[in-house]
């Protein structure tokens, strides 16, 4: 189970990210050229998943304080940075944008909206992650909250963030398949089918 790109070498290769922004003091900016030292661009990208949640984490973290992320722009700096970051900036981002919105869905949807295409269907799986963690995994506050994207493609990244997300949380594909049945055919197919594809990349 230690092969290549499995959920254990993400996590250590994740945790350097989080790791740099400690050494650095969130420099943001600094930390992701650190992880470009990385030569393996998967590993990079993992790294820079670490350096953003960081980012997320130390606006949470009593005694920490990070001076890239704006209340008044919840998308920064994903906006910001250049387009190799962007991809896994908008993966976290979500996070901060809902605790802006006062957990609103509807809102951060709309926000995604505005996202350049290439990243859009990124944002709407990011609040997929979030539908599923913020509910602790419950099927049907999970589905309510996707069931909020103002069209098929917000509503369809949504659904395939989220059964990720419960593959990561229960150590199992039982609960995911249970919160795609319900789903509408197209919905649900696509729901169904990330989770198998998913489910047998982790090699859990």
């Amino acid at each position: 189970k230690d092969q290549k790109q499995s959920i254990y070498h993400y996590n250590c290769v994740h945790g350097l990210g989080h790791g740099f922004m400690g050494i650095l003091e969130n420099e943001l900016f600094e930390s992701l050229e650190t992880c470009d030292a990385l030569e393996d661009t998967w590993e990079r990208e993992s790294c820079y998943s670490g350096v953003f949640m960081e980012n997320i984490m130390a606006d949470i973290n009593p005694g920490t304080k990070t001076k890239y992320l704006k209340a008044e722009e919840p998308l920064y700096p994903c906006t910001e940075v250049d387009s190799e970051y962007k991809e896994q900036c908008y993966m976290m981002q979500t996070s901060y944008a809902l605790k802006t919105q006062d957990n609103d869905f509807g809102k951060v949807f709309e926000l995604c909206g505005t996202v350049e295409e290439d990243y859009r269907s990124t944002c709407y799986q990011s609040l997929g992650r979030d539908a599923s963690g913020n509910s602790s995994s419950d099927l049907v506050e999970t589905k309510e909250s996707c069931m909020q994207g103002g069209d098929d493609e917000a509503r369809s990244n949504c659904v395939i963030g989220a059964v990720k997300d419960f593959i990561s949380y229960y150590n199992s594909d039982t609960q995911a398949k249970e919160f795609c049945e319900p789903l509408d055919s197209d919905l649900r197919k696509t729901c169904l089918e990330t989770g198998e594809e998913y489910y047998e990349a982790f090699d859990i």
